[in-house]
């Protein structure tokens, strides 16, 4: 019944992202208590705070002094979540030649809340699409390497999440972030690629969709492909 009543409340708020932020407070009536914890581990009187929703408000993502984000799981512990993301990022982190930020796991109120490294930046949706083109290339010839280094790895420590733990990376058939066009981050000034982020849902999958779906425009997906291909040889 509650939830059926937030339901009915927020149908009448304007504003997609306004109505998503005001029902997961209705929802988890506890958002101040996880922001007051994230901000504990500031050192400044009045810490830095912004935090945003995630997809289909699962998590509350919290950045402190831009130095740190902590995401909240906003439905179960998220244990096993938190686990498996923490075992890939550890495992891939040495392998990947661009950053992957560092995370932790903390238990605070039965919730395994992952705290990761802040990496300052912009993603490849903040820019326009003329942006995208113009910028392709640099991207790319970043990108290719990188997908085709972490897909062609094979750590020992991570096998027994593959589908298979005999399976073996083929072309285009290996470890992947798998929603790479959202979760990179760039220097806005040089194009540099500083950081690959949100591994939640990275797997051992055929990931050739990663040039031909999902955010991107289509001349800088074929630059990545042309690169992949290049590290490939």
């Amino acid at each position: 019944m509650r939830k059926l009543l937030i339901n009915l409340l927020c149908g009448f708020i304007p504003g997609r992202q306004r109505r998503k932020r005001i029902r997961a407070r209705l929802t988890h009536p506890n958002v101040r208590q996880m922001i007051a914890f994230a901000k504990s581990f500031s050192d400044r009187q009045k810490p830095m705070v912004k935090f945003t929703y995630g997809f289909r408000c699962a998590n509350l993502v919290v950045t402190v002094d831009d130095k740190w984000v902590f995401k909240f799981p906003l439905h179960g512990d998220a244990k096993d979540i938190a686990i498996r993301e923490q075992r890939i990022t550890n495992a891939l982190r040495p392998i990947s030649p661009i950053k992957i930020p560092d995370m932790n796991i903390i238990i605070w109120n039965n919730m395994y809340v992952r705290k990761y490294e802040f990496i300052a930046g912009i993603g490849f949706r903040a820019l326009s699409r003329e942006a995208q083109i113009l910028h392709a290339d640099t991207i790319a010839k970043q990108l290719g390497p990188c997908l085709h280094a972490i897909a062609q790895a094979d750590p020992k420590e991570i096998a027994d999440l593959k589908p298979r733990p005999t399976d073996k990376p083929t072309i285009m058939h290996g470890w992947n972030q798998n929603d790479l066009w959202d979760n990179f981050i760039m220097d806005p000034k040089t194009f540099k690629i500083v950081g690959l982020i949100d591994w939640e849902d990275a797997a051992f999958v055929d990931f050739y969709r990663c040039f031909t779906s999902g955010t991107g425009c289509s001349v800088a997906k074929q630059a990545l492909l042309r690169e992949y291909l290049n590290a490939a040889k």
